[in-house]
């Protein structure tokens, strides 16, 4: 029977095939008349589109006509955002490098780190919405055909985003995506059509960041907005770059789903018309079916039954998954179960690091008490599995990795002597989305209890791995694990298990039976009880045997000069001949040269020179003499002496006999004059005392000096050290550093000396009697140039040459560009980097470094052009569009238009216009650098309102006594002028002075509580203890709970007490990102950017209030001051910081609007009064600050000391700012006046939210999902696990104290007097103390919109 069915199995497959190619071929024939793996492309006046901005977190919004369904849900708004995906009312531009399911309803095309920030013209990503008939008709017939159940759908609406070209993080374009993803909505049926052109995918994920985890390959796919999610086949792996091949339609690159409507609990659904289900079973199980399912460095081979997966050279692995050869891995795990009766604590996590190079396995569990820990370093197969995945082949035995690629069953059983016994199940999974190997480990029994201090050892040992079937292996081994202080032993016996899914191929031999020893070596079991932590290092070899050594097996490499030496059981390191033992600062040994010559057992010739050299030494015939060096005769001919030995081979360098290379070395050299015979005393410096280092020194070039036997040019020129080029002009002389003009006069220059003390000057120069210096001869010879045509005559000079006119020659020469060296006919360029000589660059350059070139070079700054050597200024203007409004482009500079005139902003306005009034008379138009607006002053000598016209300064009052009563002419800050001032206890302009009524003579001025202080400012009322407000009106201080953190999870904020117990969900949020306190009404205020609002509510939830709902957009950053009742906030997209009254929120102004990317942290320091925020701009992050009302605005920190700030804290007691940074991974502080920094906690995950409270940090982090902690001393503390309410994230967060601030401000109480509803700001720097700041409500002044049109981004 089984030859019958191999006979006509070739037919029946021949068949079958055909049938099916019949059937697709139909199929495809009318999906072909669809178009269905052709783009949706925009019809003109079918509908709207827009197309997003070049970069790597834009987004843009479609409002739509009418809702459409998703899920169970309504919605009347889509994002299309640069990374791939589209997003149901709310934005996501910023690319989270997280698996699905995300945060938001979603559609995610190809949800990936796009980058389109240097894409070229043919890039783009759009969005458009379509009533198109024939886009309708192939869209409704294409859902018609694949759902049986809706032939009769109507299209309505389709909506359509597309990725064209698009490259990837960080502005790569080398290889390029398209794909599309079309929403096709009925009445109330909505389907979602991807569409993956062929060749339209050809990369995965972006570049990695610096030190972080790679980025998460493309996902495709669907989240609901009550967290049910669907991935496509191959999202977030190496196969989705087959989602261009594959389909649930039939045709390659075209899927379908039906996302609405869908039952509860019912997930998206693919196509069921049979017609599309065309794939054999056979074809199936064939590279040509399915042989997408290897790595992308891996090939398919076909076998009888199935297929088979193998690595490419270059890389190891099952062929599934292939990793390249020496690259570190990282494997993580999770530990659940119990031990010795106790639970495992579950937040302990296994981390380890493999260093794949030797097979050297570093592995840390951790947070574990002491007393786990100990019984853990009983675990062996915890400490050695990971080894056994990635030990080193000896033998081309394969190790774990190789057979599994990861994924396996590994269960242990191990019984100990003492009675115990304990099972371990470790189930690895594969590499996880960031490529590092996932396991679960579960513990279920008992171990002997070992003390925590006590030293282990576990000496090296060889296990034996036996194959009970393909896929399936056993060991079963015994082992002694020493205790070092007791002096006793515990032995146990471990039975392994290793159960995998194997592939044969036809070829592969069956290794049922077969046996594969593996050696564990350098054993450590350590636990660091500060740490928390239990750490394991080892090395793995697999494929010894038992003759195998440690010389042999790899598992010892001896250091430099010495070689490994089998000794006993074990092992030792000898010296190479040479080379002498001896100990460094650490007790380590090393093989240092021995110095055969000074010990005097070289065997060189009496008349012989004798040179050390590494593992030997080398013998030279003395001046005067001739031979090998171990045999020296005298030779009668002075001229033929050389320092060179004969045919007789010199001394080898390792073993001190002669060789034939050393021989062909020594004959190379040159020859050296007879300074013996002339009478000449050669003075050897100490170290350079062998004739090998002088013969070197003699072919330096007369414009190099010699080291130590190495020849380099000097200063002033360029080369190898024997031959050296003039880096200078004919005209120039190398002085200082650089090339310096030559003065035709008694200028004089620094000669050049070689080391035998001669020295020359340059051509036109000649040497001073004491040989000192080099005086102008009057001539100068410039490479017989005479001989040539001057180049005025002949255009004969370089192309990096110019032809100048020589007073002294009386005749045009060519001279080399500065950059370039030569004659003037020939020019090279100067092999000279910036980095090391800054003065090559021009004035107006900057030396930068060139991954391009390999090097650092000059580049001209902005506004200027040329080659960073010369730089000058670039044209202003190519044409009128570069110099906006009523400017034209003339000759290179932008000129106003006629009736226009240039104002102190550099912009064209009406002649006389000053922003939106016109000044007036004696009065002129001024710009406000820190508030940004122009304003108008009266000129010098005139005073008075700028606007209605300026009056002449009246004559001082020491000139014409005109003061008025109660008043007297003092001298002002400029002692040259006087004016009128009131005298103490009267107020007016000095003309008129009225009695000041204050607190101690006008009781009444105080509130009842409140008492009048003098203070350095005067008389005041100050509010008593437990009372608040300016003095003249108080309240009464309410006391509210404390001692709690209130930290946003995004969509729920939450109150954890400082103990981490008892976490409640205070408030249901859109997306609240941060958020602050008011400890005087226990308040705490948010922002939230979906519902752009700014809402409040008491510390328990209740009472719930809008404080601010218009003219916001993404209110990032929230900061209180509680002393002046003012609420600050950034807007990360109108790009601004401002600020609101909290009595009354109508009282608002913007107080930052210029210079801003991305606003984020902010935090004000009511007591020194001081605003800060944090940019963040990811090509140029910083942080400012200023005073409370925007003005005095400075650079705090910039791109050289923060990466990413998020969140901004001010500690009360030090006036220091604290930030946490996900760049730089630390939380640190900074001093505004000293800025001094200092660093609290580094290697930290990703902070975002950071806040202090008595006397420790707490930040909440992206990465560990955890409240970290650390004490003022730096000291970390024990993480608070919160529940998870909301999204799996912990956005801001701040500390509710006991305390709370008891100072007044000019603007606490009634707006501080300020009137035209303009809010009042504290300024110390003002005369009265605070400044009145104009809102939208003043009649008074005009405040310009921050922005003309809100167009929405990240």
């Amino acid at each position: 029977m089984k030859t019958v069915y191999q006979k006509f199995w070739p037919l029946l497959l021949l068949l079958l095939l055909l049938g099916l190619c019949q059937v697709r071929g139909q199929y495809e024939h009318y999906l072909d008349s669809l178009r269905s793996n052709e783009l949706y492309e925009f019809v003109e006046d079918s509908g709207s589109i827009q197309y997003l901005a070049k970069g790597n977190s834009e987004q843009a919004l479609l409002q739509l006509e009418q809702p459409i369904s998703f899920y169970g849900e309504k919605y009347e708004q889509i994002f299309i955002n640069t990374n791939g995906i589209l997003t149901f009312n709310v934005e996501f531009a910023e690319y989270l490098n997280q698996p699905f399911p995300l945060e938001y309803p979603s559609i995610a095309a190809f949800y990936s780190n796009v980058d389109t920030s240097n894409s070229g013209d043919d890039s783009s990503i759009s969005l458009f919405e379509t009533h198109d008939p024939d886009s309708l008709n192939r869209a409704q017939q294409l859902v018609r055909y694949a759902y049986s159940d809706w032939t009769d759908f109507e299209a309505r609406q389709l909506i359509v985003a597309t990725w064209r070209n698009v490259g990837y993080f960080n502005s790569k374009t080398d290889r390029l995506n398209t794909f599309q993803v079309a929403l096709i909505v009925g009445d109330s049926q909505t389907f979602v059509q991807f569409i993956y052109p062929q060749g339209g995918l050809n990369w995965l994920q972006g570049e990695a960041g610096e030190l972080g985890l790679p980025d998460i390959r493309a996902q495709a796919g669907f989240v609901a907005e009550d967290g049910r999610y669907y991935n496509l086949n191959g999202s977030g792996s190496e196969n989705a770059r087959f989602l261009s091949e594959s389909t649930n339609l039939g045709v390659a690159g075209v899927w379908l789903f039906q996302v609405a409507p869908l039952n509860p609990g019912e997930n998206v659904l693919a196509p069921n018309n049979l017609e599309t289900r065309t794939e054999s079973p056979a074809l199936a199980q064939s590279c040509n079916g399915n042989g997408h399912q290897c790595d992308s460095h891996a090939q398919c081979y076909d076998k009888s039954e199935g297929y088979c997966c193998v690595c490419e050279p270059g890389y190891y692995g099952n062929g599934r998954s292939c990793l390249a050869n020496d690259l570190p891995m990282r494997v993580t795990g999770t530990l659940t179960g119990q031990l010795n009766g106790q639970a495992v604590d579950e937040e302990a996590k296994l981390q380890s690091y493999v260093v794949t190079t030797d097979a050297r396995t570093y592995t840390t569990i951790n947070p574990v008490s002491a007393e786990q820990a100990a019984q853990l370093r009983l675990v062996l197969p915890l400490l050695t599995t990971v080894g056994w995945l990635f030990a080193k082949s000896i033998n081309g035995a394969a190790n774990g990795y190789e057979l599994t690629g990861g994924r396996y069953e590994h269960i242990s059983r191990i019984q100990y002597e003492t009675g115990e016994l304990l099972l371990i199940n470790q189930t690895f999974e594969g590499l996880n989305y960031w490529d590092q190997l996932s396991v679960k480990i579960e513990l279920s029994g008992a171990v002997p209890r070992v003390s925590p201090s006590a030293t282990l050892h576990l000496p090296d040992y060889t296990e034996e791995y036996r194959f009970v079937r393909p896929g399936e292996l056993q060991s079963l081994q015994s082992h002694q694990l020493e205790l070092v202080e007791e002096q006793r032993v515990i032995g146990f016996q471990v039975d392994q298990r290793i159960v995998y899914q194997s592939c044969l191929r036809d070829d592969d031999a069956d290794p049922t039976d077969r046996s594969v020893l593996q050696k564990v070596s350098k054993i450590a079991l350590d636990f660091f009880e500060r740490d928390q932590a239990l750490r394991t290092s080892a090395v793995s070899k697999i494929g010894v045997d038992a003759e195998s050594n440690a010389c042999t097996d790899g598992s010892v490499q001896c250091g430099d000069n010495a070689v490994c030496v089998p000794y006993e059981d074990t092992y030792r390191c000898d010296c190479r001949h040479g080379y002498a033992a001896q100990l460094d600062e650490r007790g380590a040994e090393l093989c240092i040269d021995l110095d055969e010559c000074a010990l005097g057992s070289h065997v060189c010739d009496e008349n012989a020179l004798c040179s050390n050299n590494d593992g030997g030494f080398s013998c030279v015939c003395l001046e005067g003499y001739e031979g090998n060096g171990y045999r020296c005769l005298r030779n009668n001919s002075a001229d033929n002496i050389e320092y060179s030995t004969p045919s007789e081979p010199p001394v080898d360098s390792s073993q001190g006999y002669p060789t034939e290379e050393d021989q062909q070395q020594q004959q190379a050299r040159p020859q050296e004059p007879n300074h013996e015979q002339s009478g000449e005393h050669v003075d050897y410096p100490p170290n350079q005392g062998n004739g090998q280092h002088l013969d070197e020194c003699y072919s330096c070039s007369p414009d190099a000096d010699c080291y130590e036997g190495r020849c380099g040019c000097r200063e002033g020129f360029s080369g190898d050290g024997y031959s050296c080029v003039n880096i200078c002009g004919h005209d120039e002389v190398f002085e200082h550093g650089r090339c310096v003009p030559i003065l035709l006069d008694e200028h004089e220059v620094e000669p050049r000396c070689n080391i035998l003390g001669d020295c020359t000057c340059p051509e036109g120069y000649e040497l001073s009697e004491e040989s000192r210096t080099c005086r102008y001869a009057g001539g100068y010879d410039v490479d017989n140039s005479e001989d040539l045509l001057p180049c005025d005559v002949d255009s004969n000079c370089h192309i990096n040459a110019r032809c100048s006119w020589w007073e002294h020659q009386l005749r045009h020469i060519c001279t080399c560009n500065e950059g370039y060296s030569g004659d003037g006919y020939n020019c090279d360029p100067i092999e000279e980097s910036c980095a090391i000589k800054p003065d090559i660059c021009d004035t107006h350059a900057t030396c930068s470094y060139s991954d391009q070139l390999g090097k650092s070079e000059c580049v001209c700054e902005r506004g200027y052009t040329g080659d960073g050597h010369r730089c000058q200024l670039a044209p202003e203007c190519d044409g009128a569009e570069q110099c906006g409004e009523n400017a034209h482009c003339d000759g290179g500079v932008c000129q106003c238009n006629e009736a226009y005139e240039r104002d102190v902003s550099d912009r064209c306005v009406p002649t006389g216009r000053c922003g939106s009034v016109y000044c007036g008379s004696n009065a002129i138009c001024k710009w406000d650098e820190a508030l940004g607006v122009q304003f108008c002053d009266c000129i010098d000598g005139y005073q008075g309102d700028a606007l209605a016209g300026c009056l002449s300064i009246p004559i001082p009052c020491n000139l014409r006594n005109n003061c008025g009563i109660h008043a007297t002419c003092e001298p002002t800050e400029d002692p040259a002028n006087y004016t009128c001032q009131c005298n103490a206890g009267y107020r007016g302009d000095g003309y008129v002075c009225i009695e000041e009524q204050n607190c101690l003579n006008n009781p009444t001025l105080c509130d009842m509580n409140a008492k009048c202080h003098s203070t350095n400012s005067g008389l005041v009322c100050v509010c008593n203890p437990g009372f608040y407000g300016n003095g003249s009106v108080c309240f009464e201080r309410q006391q509210h709970d404390s001692n709690f953190l209130i930290v946003s999870q995004g969509v729920v904020i939450v109150r954890v007490p400082l103990n981490g117990r008892d976490v409640q969900p205070i408030k249901v949020a859109s997306m609240a990102i941060g958020l602050d306190k008011d400890c005087v009404e226990g308040r705490v205020y948010w922002g939230d950017i979906s519902a752009k609002k700014i809402i409040s509510a008491k510390y328990d939830g209740t009472d719930e209030r809008i404080f601010i709902s218009t003219d916001i957009e993404s209110p990032e950053g929230i900061a209180i001051d509680v002393i002046s009742r003012r609420l600050y906030w950034t807007d990360s997209v109108k790009d601004t910081i401002e600020v609101a009254s909290l009595d009354d929120p109508t009282l608002r102004a913007v107080i930052i609007n210029k210079q801003l990317v991305n606003p984020r942290g902010i935090a004000v320091d009511p007591y020194r009064e001081k605003l800060y925020w944090s940019d963040w701009d990811r090509s140029n992050p910083k942080i400012e600050y200023s005073d409370l009302d925007g003005t005095g605005r400075e650079l705090l920190l910039g791109a050289d000391a923060v990466k990413l700030p998020n969140s901004l804290v001010v500690l009360e007691h030090s006036g220091e700012l604290c930030y946490a940074d996900a760049g730089t991974k630390k939380v640190e502080c900074i001093s505004a006046q000293s800025r001094q920094i200092r660093t609290i906690s580094q290697e930290l995950s990703y902070p975002f939210g950071l806040t202090f409270t008595q006397d420790q940090f707490y930040w909440t982090d992206w990465t560990t999902k955890k409240l970290e902690s650390v004490d003022s001393a730096g000291v970390r503390q024990k993480p608070i696990q919160t529940p998870f309410f909301g999204s799996h994230k912990m956005y801001g967060m701040t500390a509710v104290e006991q305390n709370c601030p008891q100072y007044q401000s000019q603007c606490q109480i009634n707006n501080g007097g300020c009137t035209d509803a303009r809010l009042c700001l504290v300024n110390r720097k003002a005369p009265s103390g605070k400044s009145c700041k104009c809102t939208s409500a003043s009649a008074s002044c005009t405040v310009a919109t921050p922005y003309a049109i809100v167009t929405p981004r990240k």
